[in-house]
């Protein structure tokens, strides 16, 4: 019904969490929309002209318009609600805690503890995720262009090496971060030199 509002913005409410809000001025009519905290902060100053995309949500006497910084955010949004037991809320809080991409490498690594990151995601939410989406999201990155991600699998060294980085204190995002990156780099399949390769990564990203 609503594909983008394009106006001024008038009002940002950032509340710490994984969603805020804002209001819109378009030609005269305020519209206020809940939108990824990424999103309250990127979209501009108040006072500017802004362009949000957007998603109508309607449930019984409630209705809400979902807005978003890029086209990109918006289908993912649409995609994780088409997973049983995921709603605005839950789609809205992925999108906001890990962004498009981080998402999508999520679904296709199995990283169930990607996903749980976010707030009201629990382990068996996230397996959801994973098992509903993976063909989809892979469709998905074909229908922008994209070249697949490169699945790096649940392979026993790189569930090993995850839990000595974990051991050592890194976070899941550091992590998966640290292995796209080795991968990206043709590192072989052995624990000892996919932890070292990890290690540096991190290490220079100021660890």
């Amino acid at each position: 019904m609503l594909a983008y509002l394009s106006g001024t913005l008038q009002t940002r409410e950032v509340s710490g969490g994984p969603a805020d809000k804002i209001v819109i001025d378009v030609s005269g009519v305020g519209f206020e929309l809940t939108v990824p905290s990424r999103t309250a902060m990127s979209c501009g100053e108040v006072g500017a002209t802004v362009t949000v995309y957007t998603s109508l949500s309607i449930r019984e006497t409630e209705w809400t318009i979902f807005g978003f910084s890029s086209k990109e955010e918006r289908e993912m949004f649409s995609l994780l609600q088409s997973v049983s037991g995921v709603g605005p809320k839950s789609a809205l809080a992925l999108v906001g805690t890990l962004g498009t991409n981080q998402i999508a490498e999520a679904i296709l690594n199995d990283d169930q503890k990607m996903l749980a990151q976010a707030p009201g995601v629990g382990t068996k939410v996230a397996q959801r995720i994973i098992l509903e989406l993976k063909s989809k999201v892979q469709d998905w990155q074909g229908n922008r262009g994209m070249a697949s991600i490169a699945v790096l699998g649940r392979n026993q060294f790189i569930e090993e090496a995850r839990t000595i980085l974990e051991g050592l204190g890194y976070t899941p995002t550091e992590i998966s971060h640290a292995f796209k990156k080795a991968q990206e780099d043709s590192v072989g399949e052995d624990v000892e030199i996919l932890v070292r390769h990890s290690l540096k990564v991190l290490g220079a990203a100021g660890r």
